[in-house]
């Protein structure tokens, strides 16, 4: 497969196979594995049957999802490592009309030992976040904005070891926080968890759910355990495919979030004995905690400073880096910019925000970083009910917080 096959691979729409029903709820309660959660299971609504999508965009939310987890003097062996290589990982199957199927590659079938073990946690990721977006937009009046990985933002337990990855120290939490906005108040917030695993085989992922439900459970805002999502993604021999569960849900909260709430929780963090936080607290820190990481993603140094967390700042090390401006189907961005050579042919990396925003998050208030990213939400959805497409030989992807990601290839 070459670069240019690869590239109309990823922004392909393919169906991604999945299942979520009762007879799947049933059988993961059956389980001798299976870790109860205190609410009820129930298949996940939006999800029952498979979801149409393009492959870079699970790409790109497995970057955007990862990037703190990383230090500034591997991030580009990391941006190399987490999507270039996934590039070639994919084909297309027309077994049957219509959509076609996500299959692998011939080259992503010949990954095996710890690196095919890394792929199957890392697709578990990124598809698992897109999955997420699907079912929150399904599920819930709010908009969803923002994933903010809850170990590496608001943990304090957690450090950086030799390989520089974040290592875990105790207690059984959900991976990501979900970050949802009112779509008639942009300063209204609510917030979901979702635990994503992934793994090549169907048997692994059903050990892998019954177990990942339990998780859920870890956290209490406000002395309610949030509305949470788990996902287990096969990326196996016959194809890529999912199986989900939803805990059932209650009524869902929304909370305030302003300059002074982002403010007055600069220092918030979770310690080893605390299950149960504050709602607003929690909501507030994890607004501006998921600002911090679309700055990061950006290279907006100025702005990560700004809006992240305490306990976040004190483990990432980054460095101011050369941006660019750049235009993409949905508008201006800014952001990093990075060329790789593959024989004759370059493929240029463009890690942006929208102008309009990434100018926001440079300031000191909330309030126009809401609005801003309202206002992109808007413009966005309206792209892509316009069936808006990428270039030829140019790939994005962007998502409702302003993020947007991009492969161009040269000659």
């Amino acid at each position: 497969m070459d670069l240019e096959e690869a590239l109309h691979v990823v922004d392909t729409p393919v169906r991604l196979s999945g299942r979520s029903d009762e007879a799947l709820v049933r059988a993961i309660q059956q389980r001798k594995d299976f870790s109860p959660p205190r609410k009820a299971l129930s298949p996940a609504i939006g999800l029952e049957d498979g979801i149409v999508l393009r492959p870079i965009e699970a790409l790109h939310r497995l970057a955007s999802a990862t990037r703190p987890r990383y230090q500034d003097d591997v991030l580009d062996r990391y941006l190399w490592w987490g999507l270039l290589r996934y590039l070639g990982f994919f084909a297309r199957e027309y077994s049957h009309p219509g959509v076609p199927k996500l299959v692998l590659s011939e080259a992503g079938r010949r990954i095996v030992g710890n690196q095919r073990r890394v792929t199957s946690e890392e697709m578990g990721i990124g598809f698992g976040t897109a999955l997420a977006a699907r079912w929150f937009e399904t599920t819930s009046r709010a908009g969803l904005r923002s994933v903010v990985d809850i170990d590496v933002a608001l943990d304090a337990r957690f450090v950086f070891g030799p390989d520089v990855t974040a290592q875990h120290i105790g207690t059984r939490r959900p991976d990501y926080l979900l970050i949802g906005t009112d779509p008639q108040d942009s300063s209204r917030y609510a917030t979901r968890v979702l635990e994503c695993k992934g793994t090549k085989s169907t048997s692994t992922a059903m050990a892998q759910l019954a177990r990942g439900v339990g998780q859920l459970d870890g956290v209490e805002i406000g002395g309610r355990v949030p509305d949470g999502l788990a996902t287990a993604v096969v990326t196996g021999e016959s194809g890529t495919s999912y199986l989900a569960i939803d805990p059932g849900e209650d009524e869902e909260p929304f909370y305030e979030v302003s300059t002074e709430s982002i403010q007055s929780v600069r220092g918030f963090r979770l310690e080893s004995d605390q299950a149960n936080v504050p709602a607003a607290d929690m909501t507030s820190a994890a607004v501006s905690a998921s600002w911090a990481v679309l700055a990061d993603f950006g290279g907006n140094f100025e702005a990560l400073q700004q809006w992240a967390p305490e306990v976040m700042q004190g483990r990432l090390r980054r460095q101011p880096r050369e941006r660019v401006t750049f235009e993409t189907p949905v508008g201006s961005a800014r952001g990093t910019s990075i060329d790789f050579g593959f024989g004759q042919e370059q493929l240029t990396v463009q890690y942006g925000i929208d102008q309009q925003v990434d100018r926001a998050l440079a300031g000191d208030f909330a309030e126009p970083v809401m609005e801003a990213q309202q206002a992109f939400a808007t413009r966005l959805q309206r792209f892509q009910t316009q069936n808006g497409t990428s270039g030829p030989r140019t790939v994005y992807s962007a998502t409702p917080d302003g993020s947007i990601f991009s492969l161009t290839m040269d000659d």
